[in-house]
């Protein structure tokens, strides 16, 4: 955990070395766009799996499924 906050305290270091501001990067219309177009991708992706694995585990978790009358 820390090795990982040292490496992006270096990053940010080398950013600002190089004059690169993350705000104008984040407020940039065309990363809005990008952001918006992978977070898109991200969530098909993620319904697509999740379907698949709905299909995958109902008829298990069915077969399981023992009913005890009372």
């Amino acid at each position: 955990m820390v090795q990982l906050l040292v490496w992006v305290i270096v990053g940010l270091l080398a950013l600002s070395f190089f004059g690169v501001s993350l705000k104008s990067l984040v407020n940039s219309p065309t990363n809005k766009e990008n952001i918006a177009f992978i977070s898109q991708l991200l969530h098909q992706g993620w319904s697509t799996v999740g379907m698949w694995l709905h299909t995958l585990i109902d008829p298990i978790v069915g077969l399981l499924h023992v009913h005890i009358p009372f």
